[in-house]
């Protein structure tokens, strides 16, 4: 396993964690500092599930690193861009819908 990856990942999951359980949605760079939040738990909960989504699959790729082959590597990295950036677009199209403009 990828030491750097491994570690990313958990430091993801762990802010994911932390912003949804104590909803600390000021962490969040999507979320402007003077607009008004309809439901913070929401906010919250959206944002920390995105980055331990994304934490996790860091630390998928660090297995992966370290024990699959190069080819298979660059498949699944061509498969996750495309797809974590719907997710993405998905997240951030909820979010906004969350705040008054």
């Amino acid at each position: 396993m990828n030491w750097v990856l491994a570690s990313v990942g958990i430091l993801l999951i762990l802010l994911g964690i932390a912003i949804w359980r104590f909803g600390l949605v000021g962490w969040l760079s999507n979320v402007p500092k003077g607009g008004e939040i309809i439901d913070k738990k929401k906010a919250a909960r959206l944002g920390g599930s995105y980055l331990s989504l994304v934490g996790i699959c860091f630390m998928a790729f660090g297995y992966a690193v370290g024990n699959l082959p190069d080819q298979t590597i660059m498949l699944i990295v061509a498969c996750y861009i495309p797809v974590n950036m719907v997710v993405l677009v998905s997240y951030l199209v909820v979010q906004s819908k969350n705040m008054r403009r």
